[in-house]
């Protein structure tokens, strides 16, 4: 089960005894200017690194030039980015037990 316990911040809590691969269940978009961009969040719920549960974007550019990554585990930032729609993925790629919480911001640096 994802709950928002508050707004942006969302818990996982529950069971699984196989991988749920949820890449698409928690989904946003927003448009960026074009500059230098991190993601980040306080709580990440096994670190920064983990394909376990984490965000994963793509940035369709609004020049048509292509969608690419823009951030993944190991890879939040800080990156430029082109002026386009950043979509965001929240994944859940585990096992067994979870009770977690993640917050994730991203920051324009300039």
């Amino acid at each position: 089960m994802v709950t928002e316990p508050s707004p942006g911040t969302y818990r996982f809590k529950g069971s699984t005894t196989q991988k749920v691969d949820s890449w698409d269940s928690l989904t946003c978009s927003v448009h960026v200017d074009a500059g230098t961009y991190t993601l980040d969040a306080s709580d990440w719920p096994y670190d920064s690194s983990s394909w376990l549960i984490g965000i994963q974007s793509t940035l369709t550019p609004d020049d048509g030039s292509g969608q690419t990554i823009a951030f993944e585990p190991r890879g939040y930032g800080p990156r430029p980015l082109k002026a386009g729609t950043l979509r965001l993925n929240i994944f859940v790629n585990t096992t067994g037990e979870v009770d977690k919480t993640l917050t994730p911001r991203l920051y324009k640096i300039d």
